[in-house]
């Protein structure tokens, strides 16, 4: 879907009614076109725990429809001219950044638009507080971890010496635990496997990994053929100083191991030692696959 930014919007809708001649000017001797607005602050998430996990979400952007015309993208908070006036249907989809880059902005696929009925009134601003949910297509999840049960459904190479998965009880992202990684004296990498191969379709249909992180060292995140063993480093994760949500499409990376007609993957994650980075950590917590 095309990124539009407010100001892009804004001169596309004006552009388009000088065309059609909604909109006059003065001279013309008619009465001008004046908007109305729409102001959003914020896009939340409402979900059930034990469908859905947690509700941490990272939404920057709404999708704005009235009518089921597209108006435009907007990042929030923002006021939005619509060309209407009168009852109209207003529907939101929940925007994120693909994989973390403000270059990709999306709907996200696996959010459900929030829709309501308002008044528009020329020059005055109608405020919403829309809260999405997941839709119910993408439910059951193929994959969630939130470190909360008692063991891990990730694995790794437990030979003595390298570096452990373990759960942060002592200052987790949320609820009771975290999963935490460090690279100690003389280790410089470490890598883990989703427990499970999941069934995942290789024609193009959207794969997503949703994952809540904290790292003062660079790490990655990719998907395995679980049948030819082909990995595919997909995405490369900044260091950051506070936790942060990251929506991961994994598309094209199961297409790229793929066979016609969807295979079996393993989503793996790993981080190389920075030699200039003292005590690399790597944080997690609710990594959500769904498809």
């Amino acid at each position: 879907m095309k990124k539009f930014s407010t100001h892009s919007v804004l001169y596309l809708f004006l552009s388009s009614l000088l065309v059609s001649g909604s909109i006059l000017l003065p001279s013309c001797g008619k009465p001008e076109f004046i908007p109305s607005y729409i102001h959003i602050d914020s896009v939340g998430l409402t979900t059930h725990y034990g469908n859905d996990g947690t509700n941490s979400h990272y939404i920057p952007d709404a999708w704005v429809y009235v009518d089921n015309q597209l108006v435009g993208d907007f990042e929030l908070p923002a006021t939005v001219p619509v060309p209407y006036a009168g009852q109209h249907t207003v529907v939101i989809q929940g925007g994120i950044l693909e994989s973390g880059s403000t270059a990709e902005r999306h709907a996200y696929p696996f959010y459900a638009p929030w829709s309501t009925t308002i008044n528009l009134v020329a020059t005055g601003t109608v405020y919403v507080k829309p809260v999405v949910t997941y839709l119910a297509s993408a439910h059951p999840f193929d994959w969630t971890e939130d470190f909360e049960s008692i063991g891990i459904s990730l694995t790794y190479d437990t030979t003595t010496g390298n570096p452990k998965l373990v759960k942060d009880l002592v200052n987790p992202f949320e609820g009771a635990a975290s999963g935490t990684v460090s690279l100690g004296s003389g280790q410089n990498h470490f890598q883990c496997l989703s427990s499970t191969a999941f069934t995942l379709p290789s024609s193009g249909v959207e794969v997503y990994l949703e994952i809540n992180y904290l790292t003062n060292n660079e790490f990655y995140v990719g998907v395995m053929n679980a049948s030819t063993y082909q990995q595919i480093i997909f995405v490369s994760v900044k260091p950051n100083t506070v936790w942060k949500k990251m929506y991961i499409r994994l598309t094209d990376a199961v297409l790229q191991t793929g066979v016609s007609g969807g295979g079996t993957y393993k989503v793996y994650l790993g981080m190389d030692r920075d030699p200039l980075v003292t005590n690399p950590a790597m944080h997690l917590d609710n990594l959500k696959l769904i498809h």
